[in-house]
């Protein structure tokens, strides 16, 4: 090619050489020269591919503007189900075990936009780290419905524990992130989400539509604040990790 810019490029679910020669305006061939060894019809999630982008592709607007979509699609996402979770457990709905499974895809959806700066290790961190996360979600909602209050209050620490954990975790492989921000943020969205469930309970449907409203807001910042960050770090990919 006549001109390219070398880049770093990790497999995502549904990657295929086709579609990175689509997405990076490059072909097929030229993927196969530039990673010998990698077998392109099986492509394992994280595997770093470097990719010699063509000339009308622009890489700096096209990757920020698809990294900020996905972070506020997963984050919207997680959201959405958790409630729908929610919903289906304190009305006791038969697709409880449906909504569950689609809402425990969420870690990794949102451990993958980070996929662009971070090792797979990282990734596996996040999911578990997001996946105890829902789980404790599930057990609190699941003791407040049966009216276990100690319980509950014991979940209720842990939860919250955890999202330090998640705040910890992120602060430590990103300088441009601030533990103190990443945890006012998480634990408004626990509290948010504990208001939701009571209101629920209680019939007060029309609170508790308001506070998902809030919730969903208040989680766009964070998506927001992640991506900033992400970006930055993508600038200088050698700090903070």
């Amino acid at each position: 090619m006549a001109y390219c810019k070398t880049m770093m490029h990790v497999v995502q679910p549904g990657d295929t050489f086709y579609r990175l020669a689509q997405r990076y305006k490059t072909t097929v061939p030229e993927i196969v020269i530039r990673n010998p060894g990698i077998n392109p019809y099986n492509l394992p999630v994280g595997t770093r591919l470097t990719i010699c982008a063509g000339p009308d592709y622009d890489m700096e607007q096209k990757d920020d503007r698809k990294i900020s979509n996905d972070m506020r699609k997963a984050w919207m996402e997680h959201v959405a189900w958790t409630r729908m979770f929610m919903v289906s457990l304190l009305d006791s709905l038969p697709d409880l075990g449906a909504v569950e499974a689609r809402l425990m895809l969420n870690p990794q959806d949102i451990a993958n936009v980070f996929g662009a700066v971070y090792p797979p290790s990282f990734l596996n961190e996040l999911t578990q780290l997001l996946t105890a996360h829902l789980q404790i979600a599930g057990e609190y909602m699941t003791a407040v419905k049966q009216g276990n209050a100690q319980r509950a209050m014991e979940l209720d620490r842990e939860w919250h524990q955890n999202a330090d954990q998640i705040a910890n975790r992120l602060a430590q492989a990103n300088g441009y992130y601030e533990l103190g921000e990443l945890q006012r943020m998480l634990h408004r969205h626990l509290d948010l989400l504990n208001k939701q469930l009571i209101n629920r309970l209680n019939g007060q449907y029309d609170e508790e539509i308001r506070l998902y409203d809030e919730n969903e807001n208040h989680m766009m910042e964070l998506a927001d604040y992640l991506t900033a960050g992400l970006l930055k770090q993508m600038a200088k990919p050698k700090e903070g990790r």
